[in-house]
């Protein structure tokens, strides 16, 4: 078990390394909601290779060229704790050492322990969590449900079991409520939100709101899109994209709303009723503008009643090198 002191001095550390390595300038100014680990590591010359590792989540090699193992066999959250667990050893001092779990307990070792409070400090700082929940409008009550607790995980891409600790951890979450949320797995989640199971179950699916507007999100290649928006067919109205500025998306409305919500609160609010839209995207490594226009489809010279616009950069978690590190190689810069 760590000492207080030893927690304050990890967690000092892990914000650091934020400072120094401009990822909370990519968040406050550039759009992002999320701390990339392999930006990170890419900053500080650690190379990060991702394969099969059979049982072994991740490991860290000490050598005079400082790398990361990362097993690739494992869902986009859980891929980026685990660079963020072995960039602790490497900023702690750690020697080479090897992980087959995280979140380990406390009679586990003490660079263990420090590797696990480093990634969580990390991944998830304090106000990192309540920039995303002032955005979406999302108090504290708010994080006891679910598929809030599934979407803020993905925002901050890290899995859902890593987001309810890290909650914990700030103080957010009491161990109760921790436990209940747990008991409500992903895949559960994922169906009610699609109204289906994915074929990959690896995959994440995105809710997109209003709030999520001018953003730029960070899915994995193959996850799904949905965006809630504000329904006006009765009145002739239907959501499209722009042609022009969103090449390569498609847009179908889901027939059925789907049952994740308790009630209809998120359809119909205030009146104004909402539909699910599944949004089909190019695939492509540059951010894509996603733009979306309201409007009556037999009379193009209308005016656009509404439209949504975000931007997504979607992430190819393969095999090699991390995906910033081949960008890195393709563009022949030597850092971003």
């Amino acid at each position: 078990m760590l000492a207080k002191s030893q927690i304050i001095n990890v967690a000092t550390r892990a914000a650091e390394v934020i400072r120094d390595s401009g990822a909370k300038r990519r968040i406050d100014f550039d759009g992002y909601t999320r701390i990339d680990p392999f930006r990170i590591a890419q900053s500080a010359s650690v190379i990060v290779m991702l394969r099969p590792l059979e049982k072994l989540l991740g490991a860290f090699i000490r050598e005079d060229q400082p790398g990361i193992l990362v097993n690739s066999e494992r869902p986009a959250g859980l891929i980026q704790m685990t660079c963020a667990h072995e960039l602790g050893h490497f900023f702690l001092g750690h020697g080479t050492t090897t992980d087959d779990q995280l979140d380990y307990s406390k009679a586990a070792n003490k660079i263990e322990l420090e590797a696990d409070w480093f990634a969580y400090s990390l991944v998830a700082p304090r106000w990192a969590v309540a920039k995303i929940m002032k955005r979406k409008g999302w108090g504290m009550a708010d994080l006891v449900h679910p598929f809030v607790l599934y979407q803020l995980a993905l925002r901050l891409g890290i899995s859902y079991q890593a987001a309810a600790w890290s909650l914990h951890r700030l103080g957010l979450l009491a161990r109760s409520n921790v436990m209940e949320v747990l008991a409500v797995k992903p895949a559960a989640i994922k169906r009610d939100l699609l109204g289906k199971q994915l074929e990959n179950p690896q995959r994440d699916v995105w809710l997109l709101e209003e709030a999520d507007q001018d953003l730029i999100l960070e899915p994995r290649v193959d996850d799904q899109l949905l965006v809630r928006l504000k329904n006006h067919t009765s009145a002739g109205y239907v959501w499209t994209t722009n042609e022009i500025a969103s090449e390569g998306f498609t847009i179908e409305p889901l027939m059925l709303p789907p049952s994740a919500p308790n009630d209809q609160d998120a359809f119909i609010a205030g009146g104004v009723q909402y539909q699910d839209y599944l949004v089909t995207p190019s695939h492509c490594s540059e951010p894509s503008q996603l733009e979306l226009c309201e409007r009556k489809p037999w009379s193009r010279s209308d005016p656009v009643l509404d439209s949504y616009r975000t931007h997504t950069r979607y992430e190819n978690l393969a095999n090699g090198l991390s995906p910033i590190a081949k960008e890195v190689l393709l563009k022949g810069t030597e850092k971003l």
